[in-house]
């Protein structure tokens, strides 16, 4: 007799999931949960519940940098402007800040094309 596969989290396990991601720590996620922490503990053992949990705390993630994006623009302009103070250090300071960040911006992109170039080129040599 085939093992039946569960396919989705039970009420409680999604309150969890939302409980953990929302939480500093497994006794307050347990908490907001309504269950232990050994509970809690013994969910994140469990492949679905897990998988379901890294999706959950990645659209937070991702929600979070959204939120940053929209004041980035506006943190740039700051920096622009301490270019123009005449307190040396102040313009330094600013254009170290700009640079430092330009490159880091510039590297994640390279990494991400070359990221997304070995990935196709690895789903095109599965399909033969």
């Amino acid at each position: 007799m085939a093992e039946s596969v569960r396919e989705h989290l039970t009420p409680r396990q999604e309150k969890g999931i939302a409980a953990l991601v929302t939480s500093k720590t497994i006794e307050e996620a347990a908490n907001k949960a309504g269950v232990a922490p050994r509970t809690l503990h013994r969910w994140r053992e469990d492949p679905l519940f897990e998988a379901e949990f890294r999706h959950a705390r990645r659209q937070a993630l991702d929600a979070g940098v959204s939120s940053l994006q929209c004041g980035l623009s506006e943190a740039v302009e700051v920096l622009r402007n301490c270019l123009k103070e005449r307190n040396p250090s102040v313009r330094i300071r600013a254009a170290l800040g700009l640079i430092e960040h330009g490159l880091a911006a510039h590297q994640t992109f390279e990494l991400d094309q070359r990221l997304r170039a070995l990935e196709e080129h690895a789903e095109e040599r599965a399909t033969w």
